[in-house]
């Protein structure tokens, strides 16, 4: 069967690199993916998946199935852009369309790669190898808010056995670094104009108000977590100095390592956004936007990765492809593997450099950084939560690369991020294999899911009644 996954993978090289290449040109935003989205349904569709799509409230969500009974192997898959970072496919910059988006974080590979490893396990069915159901999770938006809690919170997990995913990186390495829980929320304030030169003490500053929380939250900082982060900007200040600013909005990010955490330095930034009000006799609304929990991998679903990227091995890069990394590397800071350096233990540091010296990750790195918290978010982290889930990278960048850049975005579009891909798909076929016929393993998963959760169930981070925040797009 793993041959057989791998061999399917392979014969279908050419159709997967397709589908990725597609939408890495039409690189749309989180919940605008619907070319996107579109694409990826027709080719399910195409193979036989029962597809059921505008879910949880967002067109472009979906899920796909393919067979029936247990266990339930649910593949995450995303393929979102990020705003202003087009760019082609090209060692230096240059931009394909002016102020355009890019897939900055890989995801048109993302998703293909998921795709592919659904379709592979699909052939193994249809011979009679393996019984169970394969599903596809088509989850838009992971750049910008919670979508998969949105689909947790319709029910959409409840029968899954096993959740895995993977992510583009510089790196061939299992994860199991958590991340950093979040919620993501804007503050509007409301005061009254007036002339700010003829008439000012009629005038109630909505601005006054947001740089007044702001001031404050600076001042918190002081008294957080080390490991916890605010992040804002002002997204509505005003629209002329002699015009007293009657509406003001701030967008913040709140993080912490662990959710009750965020919950009890949001609670204090609720507090602080109350101060400004009373400074400045304005008014307060909040619009809340997203909220997600830190990343708890499962070690069983781990283990079972971590022997397929064994059994799979490193993508395989050729010249072309180095030479093309190494001319990326003159655009890249100096110190951007800083943080991993921080990461390896001292008996891999000479291994570690090595690797690092190298234009593109060609081995299969060590497990490495468990107990540590990864500074970014992620909604995967809310299936974790729900289900027993595990998550690897491959290498689908130069070495060095920064996240969310126009030098990832350049590779996700060449050989370099298409063989990351389809190496990533292999694995998370075999993955599956391995759980379909091995129930023992589906069972020990869930008995050690349950254990860790028992005394800190999974709670929805999303209020009730919350809808997906359509009203923050762009027009």
């Amino acid at each position: 069967m793993v041959r057989q996954a791998i061999k399917w993978v392979k014969a279908n090289q050419d159709l997967l690199i397709d589908i990725s290449d597609q939408i890495w040109e039409f690189a749309e935003l989180g919940l605008e993916e619907y070319k996107s989205s579109k694409l990826l349904i027709k080719t399910l569709n195409e193979a036989g998946f029962s597809v059921k799509s505008n879910v949880a409230d967002m067109s472009t969500a979906f899920y796909a199935d393919y067979g029936k009974g247990k266990p339930v192997i649910g593949i995450l898959g995303e393929y979102d852009a990020l705003p202003g970072l087009s760019q082609k496919a090209l060692p230096f910059r240059e931009v394909l369309t002016e102020g355009a988006p890019g897939h900055g974080c890989g995801h048109n590979l993302l998703g293909v790669g998921s795709l592919g490893a659904a379709l592979a396990v699909k052939e193994a069915i249809d011979t009679g190898d393996v019984k169970g159901n394969i599903r596809f999770y088509g989850c838009p938006a992971e750049e910008t808010f919670n979508s998969k809690g949105y689909m947790i919170r319709e029910g959409l997990f409840d029968d899954v056995d096993i959740a895995m995913t993977w992510h583009p990186d510089n790196f061939n390495r299992l994860n199991l670094m958590s991340s950093l829980a979040v919620n993501s929320v804007v503050f509007k304030f409301h005061g009254r104009t007036a002339h700010a030169a003829g008439d000012p003490q009629n005038g109630r500053s909505a601005l006054d108000a947001v740089e007044l929380m702001n001031i404050g939250a600076n001042f918190m900082r002081e008294h957080m977590l080390p490991d916890a982060r605010l992040h804002y900007v002002i997204t509505k200040g005003g629209d002329a100095p002699n015009v007293v600013p009657a509406e003001a909005e701030v967008y913040y990010f709140v993080r912490a390592p662990e959710r009750h955490q965020v919950e009890e330095l949001y609670t204090r930034l609720i507090n602080v956004a109350k101060g400004a009000t009373l400074m400045t006799e304005t008014t307060m609304e909040i619009d809340f936007l997203s909220g997600m929990y830190n990343t708890m991998y499962t070690e069983v679903v781990s283990d079972v990765i971590s022997n397929s990227m064994r059994n799979v091995g490193a993508p395989r890069f050729n010249k072309d492809d180095k030479i093309f990394a190494n001319e990326l590397k003159k655009s890249m800071p100096k110190d951007s593997l800083e943080g991993f350096y921080r990461l390896i233990p001292p008996e891999m540091m000479e291994m570690a450099k090595a690797i690092f010296s190298q234009p593109l990750n060609k081995i299969i790195i060590p497990p490495i950084g468990k107990g540590k918290v990864d500074p970014g978010s992620t909604d995967v982290a809310d299936i974790s939560w729900k289900v027993p889930l595990g998550e690897f990278t491959t290498a689908c960048e130069a070495m060095g690369s920064p996240g969310h850049s126009w030098q990832n975005v350049a590779t996700s579009g060449m050989s370099i991020g298409h063989k990351g891909m389809l190496t990533a798909a292999k694995i998370l076929a075999i993955s599956a294999l391995d759980f379909m016929r091995n129930p023992d393993l589906v069972e020990k998963a869930s008995k050690e899911h349950d254990h860790t959760h028992k005394d800190n169930p999974y709670i929805s981070p999303l209020p009730e009644g919350l809808k997906p925040p359509y009203h923050r797009l762009k027009k």
